[in-house]
C-alpha cells in the first residue's frame, strides 16, 4: 500500500492512528502519532483511516451487517467507559445498602469552565434522582460520597432531606470506609 503526506492511518497490531509526517525508503513512512510522537512503521504494519462510507456497497445486508457492526463497537465501547468510570464503588459494598459518588469528576467527562453554582446542581439533581431511584427499589440504606470540602454540598444534601423526607436518618458514614465525606441515609417508609 502506497501512503503520502498527511494520510490518517491506523496501526494494525495495536490501538491508536497517526498522520504519515515523510515517506521513506524500503516501503517505511515517519508519522505523528496520536500523542505527538514521531515514529517510523512498515507500510504494511499501517492501514489507512477509512469513513463508514467507504465501506458501503450495493448489497444492503451486507451494509446492514457492517453498521450493526460499527454500532456494536461504538456501544461496548460506552459500555467499558461507563465500567471504568464507576468501578471503584465496588469496594465499598454491602447487599443492604447502595453507595454513590458525588464527586463532580464521576458524574461528567468535563466540568472545565463551569461554576460552583452549575456544578452543585448537577450533583444534587443527581442525588434527587439517586435518592428517589432507592426509594423506588425499597433499599433500607443509601450512602452518599459528597467529599469534605468547604461542606457546600453535604449541607445541602442534608437540608434537602429535613425538607422533604424529614422521617429518614441520616448521620456520617463509616470513616473506615468513606473517610469524613460521607453521609449515609436509612430509608424508612412514612409513618402511618
Amino acid at each position: 500500500m502506497t501512503f503520502k503526506i498527511g494520510d490518517k492511518v491506523r496501526f494494525l497490531n495495536s490501538e491508536g492512528y497517526g498522520f504519515i509526517t515523510k515517506v521513506l525508503e524500503n516501503n517505511k513512512v515517519e508519522l505523528e502519532n496520536n500523542f505527538g510522537f514521531e515514529e517510523i512503521y512498515t507500510t504494511n504494519e499501517l492501514v489507512p483511516e477509512r469513513s463508514q462510507s467507504d465501506y458501503h456497497t450495493d448489497n444492503k445486508s451486507f451494509d446492514n451487517q457492517i453498521k450493526s457492526k460499527i454500532n456494536s463497537d461504538k456501544k461496548n465501547k460506552s459500555l467499558t467507559d461507563f465500567k471504568k468510570k464507576f468501578n471503584h464503588l465496588d469496594k465499598y459494598g454491602s447487599n443492604d445498602r447502595v453507595v454513590i459518588d458525588l464527586h463532580i469528576e464521576n458524574l461528567i467527562d468535563s466540568y472545565k469552565g463551569m461554576s460552583n453554582g452549575e456544578i452543585l446542581k448537577i450533583q444534587m439533581t443527581r442525588f434527587k434522582r439517586f435518592l428517589n431511584n432507592s426509594i423506588d427499589k425499597r433499599q433500607r440504606k443509601v450512602v452518599v460520597i459528597h467529599g469534605v470540602g468547604e461542606g457546600v454540598l453535604r449541607h445541602e444534601i442534608r437540608k434537602e432531606l429535613d425538607i422533604y423526607h424529614p422521617y429518614f436518618e441520616y448521620y456520617d458514614a463509616s470513616y473506615e470506609e468513606f473517610g469524613y465525606g460521607a453521609t449515609e441515609i436509612r430509608l424508612q417508609s412514612k409513618p402511618t
